[in-house]
């Protein structure tokens, strides 16, 4: 018997019936949202896999390996696009990390970007709160897209409202999804009182444009900021 999801799939409000396919993009804890994600649907009951269709570390955690083809540098790489849709006819939930980001806390995707499997029932698009107040160069994945989007040249700071947009807007994270959408912003506990305020109100503001939650840490505690708004 399946047990009630709770936690990080609550507060993204996370169907397991529904949300059989989810695929996860941007930058600033990808990775760890998944394998969390992977543990709390695990514990309800779910059979759940955890694959990509770009690359990740091969290395998983919690007891997960990620399902791919292994490659020199300690990555495994995605078999295809369609590789995820077959894993469902073996898997209760398919986690699937879309995109990369080069360890850096913000993304602006180039044309080739996100890989969203068609499958796919909900994208959740994440950014690390770390890059607010850092120049778009050293804290943005392909900044050059970011400074394009923004007109903002490459050594001029990150704001929240910057964040929030590339969260938002069909240019950045939510480019190529056409299912639910959520969107997820990690390590506001670095920023400073103000920040974090001025970071929920802006989110609030876009409330329209999918889920809504702002975590203090993508770790082994969470705690919940602001709420869940939908479209």
């Amino acid at each position: 018997m399946k047990a009630e999801v709770k936690e990080l799939t609550g507060l993204l409000r996370i169907v397991p019936q529904k949300h059989r396919m989810i695929t996860v993009v941007g930058a600033g804890g990808k990775t760890t949202l998944i394998y969390l994600l992977a543990r709390e649907l695990t514990d309800a009951g779910y059979k759940v896999a955890v694959t990509t269709t770009t690359h990740m570390q091969a290395e998983g955690r919690y007891g997960f390996r990620p399902l791919g083809i292994p490659c020199e540098d300690g990555k495994i790489k995605g078999i295809s696009e369609e590789f995820p849709g077959e894993l469902l006819k073996e898997y209760d939930i398919v986690l699937v990390e879309g995109d990369g980001s080069r360890q850096l806390p913000m993304k602006f995707p180039a044309d080739h970007e996100p890989v969203i499997p068609a499958k796919t029932d909900m994208v959740i698009g994440v950014a690390g709160a770390g890059a607010i107040g850092r120049t778009f160069r050293e804290a943005c994945h392909r900044y050059h897209i970011a400074c394009e989007y923004f007109r903002c040249e490459p050594d001029e700071p990150i704001k929240v409202v910057h964040m929030v947009e590339a969260l938002t807007c069909r240019e950045g994270q939510k480019k190529n999804v056409v299912c639910e959408y959520r969107y997820l912003v990690n390590q506001t506990d670095r920023l400073e009182d103000s920040t974090r305020n001025e970071l929920a109100e802006a989110m609030q503001r876009r409330e329209e444009c999918g889920g809504m939650v702002a975590l203090h840490q993508i770790e082994e505690k969470y705690l919940k900021m602001e709420g869940i708004g939908t479209c």
